[in-house]
C-alpha cells in the first residue's frame, strides 16, 4: 500500500505545483535597428571611420520587397560635412525578398563639439509598405530607433 501511495502522492504534488501562467508569444514579423543591444551609442569626437548601423527584418520569407521609411534626425550640435557624413542615400530602404539585414552607413569626422548642444543623430524606423511591425512586437516597440550621441574625447 505504501508503495502505491508515495508515488501517487508525488505525482499529485507535481501536477498541482505546475505553473499554468503562459507567456505571451509574439509570432509576427518585425523590423528593428540594433547596435550591440543598446539604444544609445556614444561616439568619440575624434573618431574618423565609417560605421554600419544595421536594420534587421525578422520574418518568414516575404512574397514581395519591403520598402522601409526611416528618418535621420540631427541634433542642433552636429553638422553634416563637419561632424559626420551619411553615406546611405537609399530612401526608402529596400529589403528584397530573401534579404534580412541592411545597413545605414555613417562616416564620422573628427571635430570638437559644443557640449551644451544636442550632439545626437537618431535613426528612426517609421513604417513600411507591408504593414510589418516596426521595433520589437509589444507595447514598447523597443529597437525602433537608435540614438548616436557624439561626445568630446
Amino acid at each position: 500500500m505504501k508503495k502505491i501511495i508515495l508515488p501517487l502522492l508525488a505525482i499529485i504534488v507535481t501536477l498541482v505545483s505546475c505553473n499554468k501562467t503562459e507567456m505571451d508569444v509574439f509570432d509576427e514579423p518585425f523590423v528593428h535597428i540594433n547596435f550591440n543591444d543598446v539604444s544609445t551609442v556614444n561616439i568619440n569626437s575624434n573618431r574618423k571611420d565609417i560605421v554600419s548601423y544595421y536594420i534587421y527584418l525578422s520574418s518568414k520569407p516575404l512574397d514581395k520587397d519591403m520598402l522601409l521609411d526611416y528618418s535621420i534626425i540631427i541634433g542642433d550640435g552636429l553638422q553634416e560635412g563637419v561632424d559626420f557624413n551619411i553615406l546611405t542615400t537609399e530612401f526608402p530602404l529596400t529589403f528584397p525578398s530573401g534579404i534580412y539585414r541592411r545597413p545605414i552607413q555613417i562616416q564620422w569626422l573628427e571635430h570638437v563639439l559644443d557640449p551644451s548642444k544636442n550632439n545626437t543623430i537618431t535613426i528612426k524606423l517609421n513604417s513600411n509598405n507591408l504593414g510589418i511591425t516596426v521595433g520589437f512586437p509589444g507595447p514598447d516597440a523597443n529597437q525602433s530607433e537608435l540614438i548616436l550621441q557624439k561626445v568630446n574625447s
